[in-house]
């Protein structure tokens, strides 16, 4: 079961009180995630990582999914002083943007309680933390959501390090997922890779031994988003 402190802490991100509502709308999925759309890729999208260590791991990930020419700019939360304002101005232009993120815990919180105050959607959100042999990932999200939830269960599954992944889609029919495997004795997994993959096209093929070579491994405690407008 999830946490009581963290299911309040995600599903009050997610859906926020009177007045400004982050889930909603038409085409939610669709205009977050893209999912199933065959321009997918062609929506600019900003990467936020936490710092170099995330950026060589979920960045790496995120980059790996896109294609040729497709628009992503890296950011990186220990240099920008609001990546926030840039989907703001975004929404004010009419333009589609999309934020997709991987950053420590307390910036997380921080970030997500200044995407409610902005009135910014929010499609994902995820507490993560890896430590050698194991990763655990807790997430809610909205719609097709579940899709990236389970290219980035599929992926884990290869790995020997051990997971535990928790999944909610408080606002649709689909069921709550769980999935898990014990260690088999290896250090954690490249999962921020993976995740990053996951949502920035999580009907995309991985090639897991590329990806893998090409990125490093991350312990830690996180919070992943996917925001949008």
């Amino acid at each position: 079961m999830m946490d009581h402190k963290r299911r309040f802490f995600l599903k009050g991100a997610l859906a926020s009180g009177a007045g400004s509502v982050l889930l909603g709308g038409s085409g939610l999925a669709q205009a977050a995630l893209n999912l199933g759309a065959t321009g997918a890729e062609a929506v600019p999208t900003l990467v936020l990582a936490a710092n170099a260590a995330v950026e060589a791991s979920f960045a790496a990930g995120a980059r790996a999914a896109l294609a040729n020419g497709a628009q992503l700019e890296l950011l990186r939360s220990d240099r920008e002083a609001n990546p926030l304002a840039l989907l703001q101005q975004a929404a004010e232009r009419g333009e589609r943007l999309r934020l997709i993120g991987l950053v420590d815990d307390a910036s997380g919180e921080l970030l997500v309680a200044q995407a409610r105050r902005a009135g910014l959607r929010m499609s994902w959100l995820g507490q993560h933390s890896a430590e050698a042999g194991v990763s655990r990932h807790q997430v809610i999200s909205a719609g097709a959501g579940q899709s990236a939830v389970l290219t980035l269960g599929e992926q884990l599954k290869q790995e020997a390090a051990g997971f535990a992944l928790q999944a909610q889609q408080p606002f649709a029919a689909a069921r709550d997922l769980e999935l898990t495997a014990a260690s088999q004795g290896a250090v954690s997994a490249r999962w921020a890779a993976y995740l990053g993959h996951a949502l920035v096209a999580p009907q995309a093929p991985v090639d897991a031994a590329a990806l893998s070579a090409h990125s490093e491994r991350l312990e830690g405690r996180f919070v992943s988003f996917v925001i949008e407008v």
